[in-house]
């Protein structure tokens, strides 16, 4: 790869625009119309039903309870299974901090494993080690949108007698051995956060399997009431944590779009890692024939500390290689800064060395992948030499 890199004056690889997201068009404005005139904004309209009836089947599960947002999703299967102040979750420590704070506020304590490097999913052989008499359940987060090895969770759950939540926020239609994620364990919890590949700016969903463990999620979110019980009698303690009309409007919408995107972005991941698996200096996710379909969130890439050379900090100079990314046109992304527990140095060197590239990239499409690739190629030759800039070029 030749050429001044744009960050010191060179020509950018790409100066056109990625895709824009949040996307809407007809569908949602029909929608959120029929909402809007049906006087029904809360309880009691028709598009939250739907959407939990859609979404649901879309993922293989018998029941879905729709949510104000991601984390109380969360919070709700938590509690389904079971999670009482003083208990132990047994979670990844590459994640958004809501992973935690979900367990936090039920007055649980979450326990932080380590990760695998090749996948920046919760690490199998760690989980046993991490678990202790308190333990209820393992929470394993399919980041970015790719799935953790269920096989293994499952099996550790069955033989220690946890219960399992999985963490879908950035996974939806992933599939393990072909079966959807969210369905794995005993719930999943999704997220319809605005930078989400299906968004109503916020908004969540909690599926499972077992009529009890649904009637107990959504209890929770509907104020302690049953589902088809009075509305002035509660069972038992609850939140509001219900969805409202307009976010399941906005999501019915984008569902009818979804599986279309998502094949898209599919095919431009497997374009994306066809391509960087040829640039020096970087490395791409280990491949994993049990993963029958990527959620697509997030596109996750490392850099190579033994084939960068440092910057006078001693790092390999990710800043420096974001910048130069960004001014070569392609929108890379930091990702998680910190584990989020301690002492656990594979999730250190993954924050310090991973960078994003997220699904709105990816919905380019494949083709558009040659300019990711050349623009890694070029950067990184300059982070090799040590130069920041291809050898040859002077800097400005």
């Amino acid at each position: 790869m030749t050429g001044r890199l744009a960050i010191n004056g060179g020509t950018p690889v790409r100066t056109a625009p990625w895709p824009a997201w949040p996307r809407s068009g007809a569908a949602e404005r029909r929608a959120l119309t029929e909402v809007l005139e049906s006087g029904r904004w809360g309880l009691g309209g028709a598009a939250v039903p739907e959407l939990e009836a859609r979404f649901a089947a879309l993922h293989g599960a018998r029941y879905a309870v729709a949510c104000c947002n991601g984390t109380m999703a969360l919070q709700a299967a938590l509690v389904a299974v079971g999670v009482q102040p003083g208990d132990q979750v047994v979670t990844s420590s590459y994640s958004f901090v809501a992973t935690a704070h979900a367990v936090r506020s039920l007055g649980a304590v979450p326990a932080f494993v380590d990760v695998e490097p090749g996948t920046h999913n919760l690490d199998p052989k760690r989980i046993e080690d991490a678990i202790t008499a308190r333990t209820t359940a393992i929470l394993p987060v399919h980041i970015g949108g790719r799935p953790a090895d269920m096989d293994r969770v499952n099996k550790i759950a069955a033989r220690r007698g946890l219960r399992v939540v999985e963490d879908a926020a950035q996974a939806w239609l992933a599939g393990w051995r072909s079966c959807p994620v969210g369905t794995l364990g005993d719930a999943g919890a999704f997220s319809f956060q605005s930078s989400k590949n299906l968004t109503a700016g916020e908004g969540g969903m909690v599926l499972a399997d077992d009529e009890a463990l649904y009637r107990r999620a959504w209890s929770w979110h509907d104020c302690g009431r049953d589902p088809g019980g009075s509305p002035h009698e509660h069972a038992a303690a609850g939140l509001n944590l219900r969805m409202t009309e307009f976010q399941a409007a906005l999501l019915l919408g984008g569902l009818e779009r979804l599986p279309a995107e998502q094949a898209i972005r599919r095919q431009a991941m497997d374009a994306l890692t066809a391509g960087l698996d040829e640039v020096d200096g970087v490395k791409t996710p280990d491949p994993d024939e049990r993963i029958t379909a990527h959620g697509c969130h997030i596109f996750m890439v490392r850099l190579d500390e033994s084939r960068l050379a440092a910057d006078p900090h001693g790092r390999c100079g990710k800043g420096w290689i974001i910048e130069a990314l960004r001014a070569e046109g392609i929108p890379a992304h930091p990702g998680y800064a910190t584990p989020l527990g301690k002492g656990l140095p594979v999730c250190e060197r993954l924050c310090r060395t991973t960078i994003w590239i997220k699904h709105e990239v990816l919905l380019a499409g494949a083709a558009e992948m040659q300019d990711v690739v050349e623009a890694f190629a070029k950067v990184l030759a300059a982070a090799r030499s040590g130069s920041r800039t291809p050898a040859g070029q002077p800097t400005r």
